[in-house]
């Protein structure tokens, strides 16, 4: 058993990257970036759960950079953002518990520009 463990081990190390690289339907609890999640077919429909979330990460990035961030950029962050994947029911409980709702991945520039002005 042990053997076989390892022989998966080397085999995801050879293989170069994550296993959210796949294209096999998303599972609870598969973590990667946003790019490699999002791109997996979800037929539990399943919720992408930023970690942290987006909106404190363009926060951060743009209070470092001193200026509003740009189009790109937002999506580049959103893009290679850690997510875990998990049920719906416990998303809500994540932004109960944090007290905002996430700024919604597919809609990130859109909903980061009125979160922005929200924060001024």
């Amino acid at each position: 058993m042990r053997r076989a463990a390892n022989l998966v081990l080397i085999s995801f190390f050879i293989a170069g990257g994550p296993l959210a690289a796949t294209m096999d339907p998303l599972s609870a609890l598969d973590v990667g970036t946003y790019a490699e999640i999002s791109a997996r077919p979800n037929p539990k429909h399943y919720a992408i759960q930023a970690i942290p979330s987006l909106a404190a990460i363009l926060l951060s990035v743009e209070k470092k950079k001193g200026i509003p961030l740009t189009r790109p950029e937002v999506e580049a962050l959103r893009d290679k953002m850690s997510v875990m994947v998990v049920p719906a029911d416990a998303a809500k409980e994540v932004e109960a518990k944090r007290g905002y709702k996430d700024v919604d991945p597919t809609r990130a520039w859109e909903e980061w520009q009125r979160l922005r002005t929200q924060l001024q």
